[in-house]
């Protein structure tokens, strides 16, 4: 009797266990990130997972993955099972423009996912090199014209929203600049700062080092309203091109076919950790603005940006491998 009271017992242990092992294996998320530690979409990524984990019932870990401008996560997100377990926090360029850059991205951009919502977006800055006599819009499209074929303008990469933005304000105003693709921000505004190009577009959170330290100056930005941590700097459309509006975004998608009430729950928790004070000021002092929208919201938006996006990759006559 007591041999097999001793064996129900262990049993009924190996049961808890096993039970609790998948209750955690259950409980535990990834939120991909298609871009290195580091950068402002991954310190955005883990303040998000923080709390949204707990909210949804999940400790979610934040995943990076980088590679092809954010579309190999979006790749590997598409595989994955529609079971709330995965998500990715992805950018405009690998939603909207990759499709239209790269030859083989592996995935649709409105059939393999399912859309939970915006978190913000972050405006570019039009920088120049401190050293040089430019202090407006007005004075660099003086500048570049006076100077045709000896302006040099850098960006993160080919491809990237910097250097299609560059690409439509050149087309814009008739000017003639050459292009000096890097490998990410850094190497390019330590470039620009140090006169190796004159001109470059780039976040603000990018720049926000090279601007205090007074080698480069911002002198447009390339949203419709100013962002709200450099009121002073004017935006392109209202130095002269009327209706610029060329801004990167951020958004949160899950696999396509997860189920609706989890979407819904994720985008209702999503809201209102956007919307509040902490989780704000913070995406403000990052130089983006906080965004919020419903599911079919978040859709129809990212359907224009497609449409948007892809009409500025064939004019750019940008492509990549």
């Amino acid at each position: 009797m007591q041999t097999i009271r001793r064996l129900l017992k262990g049993a009924m242990a190996l049961a808890l266990l096993a039970s609790s092992a998948c209750f955690a294996q259950s409980t535990t998320g990834k939120l991909i990130v298609g871009y290195p530690p580091g950068q402002s979409v991954d310190v955005v990524a883990r303040m998000l997972a923080a709390r949204l984990g707990p909210a949804m019932g999940r400790n979610l870990i934040v995943e990076n993955m980088p590679g092809l401008a954010g579309s190999l996560a979006l790749a590997a997100l598409a595989k994955m099972p529609p079971d709330g377990s995965s998500m990715t926090l992805s950018a405009s360029a690998a939603i909207a423009g990759n499709p239209f850059l790269y030859r083989n991205v592996r995935y649709d951009s409105l059939k393999d996912f399912e859309p939970i919502g915006l978190i913000y977006d972050a405006p570019l800055l039009l920088l120049v090199n401190g050293a040089l006599p430019i202090r407006s819009f007005a004075d660099l499209i003086a500048y570049a014209k006076a100077n045709a074929g000896k302006v040099n303008y850098s960006s993160p990469g080919t491809g990237s929203v910097s250097h299609l933005a560059m690409t439509e304000l050149i087309r814009r105003t008739g000017t003639a600049m050459t292009h000096v693709p890097y490998q990410g921000s850094a190497k390019s505004l330590t470039d620009l700062a140090a006169g190796q190009v004159q001109v470059s577009f780039d976040a603000v959170s990018a720049a926000q080092p090279f601007l205090a330290s007074g080698k480069i100056r911002a002198i447009a930005v390339s949203s419709r309203e100013r962002v709200p941590v450099l009121p002073s700097v004017p935006t392109v459309a209202e130095s002269g091109l009327d209706d610029f509006d060329m801004v990167p975004w951020v958004g949160l998608l899950a696999p396509a076919g997860t189920p609706k009430a989890l979407i819904d729950k994720a985008s209702e928790e999503l809201i209102k950790i956007v919307r509040s004070p902490d989780f704000s000021q913070r995406i403000v002092a990052l130089g983006g603005r906080p965004r919020t929208s419903s599911p079919s919201e978040f859709r129809s938006f990212v359907q224009t940006e497609i449409t948007y996006w892809s009409a500025v990759v064939k004019t750019s006559g940008a492509k990549m491998e």
